[in-house]
């Protein structure tokens, strides 16, 4: 005979299944919890296309752990979706290296080989990276980038309109802290906001399935 106590329990454990699964699929995901809009939006420059942006710093231990699941969440992204990545500096010079290290990487078509390394020579091997000696020196190893090719690089002025341009995104959209997720110029979400690196993958899926249904009017 089934006991009283085990058909309570296969009962909880039913509605508990039911609930984890609402929550795989999105529907548990809310607006002041789990995300929240943009200080201010952004208009698209594509409405067809669905900008996903990661705001991050070299220096933050918890940007360098999220890289890989962001990363490969990018691999999979929908066909309709652009990721990209901004780095921001919140106003110290630290930051303003290590941005300028970005888009220098980006204007001498070497991000893919640098960025992860960049990542490691702050956290692994404890090079600050705060000036532009110890940049050339990672460059130079991973890419083979010439000293002064980055050095031109590094104060050009598209390089100096890019960070500027990264810094005045991030005080619109209200990125106050990194990694944050900024999706479709829209909504804002963050590990801190949703618990887990894994889940804000969730949430990103979520959030641009939401900003999609949006601009079909849906």
């Amino acid at each position: 005979m089934r006991s009283p106590f085990r058909a309570l329990a296969a009962a909880v454990l039913g509605v508990f299944a039911i609930a984890c699964s609402a929550q795989d699929a999105g529907s548990a995901f809310e607006e002041g919890k789990h995300y929240q809009k943009a200080r201010k939006v952004q208009a698209p420059d594509d409405p067809k296309r669905i900008e996903v942006a990661e705001f991050f710093m070299y220096s933050c231990p918890h940007c360098y752990s999220f890289d890989p699941t962001i990363s490969a969440w990018a691999k999979t992204r929908p066909g309709d979706v652009d990721f990209v990545r901004y780095p921001v500096t919140f106003g110290r010079e630290i930051g303003r290296v290590h941005a300028r290290a970005f888009y220098a990487a980006e204007a001498l078509n070497v991000s893919e080989q640098v960025h992860m390394p960049l990542f490691e020579a702050i956290h692994e091997r404890r090079m600050p990276l705060n000036n532009e000696a110890q940049l050339q020196t990672v460059f130079n190893s991973v890419t083979g980038v010439m000293p002064d090719v980055l050095s031109a690089t590094l104060k050009g002025f598209a390089v100096d309109s890019r960070v500027r341009k990264a810094e005045q995104l991030a005080m619109d959209y209200g990125v106050t802290s990194v990694p944050t997720m900024v999706i479709g110029g829209k909504y804002v979400t963050s590990a801190a906001m949703v618990g887990s690196f894994e889940d804000t993958a969730k949430v990103i899926d979520f959030l641009v399935d939401k900003v999609r249904k949006e601009r079909a009017g849906g």
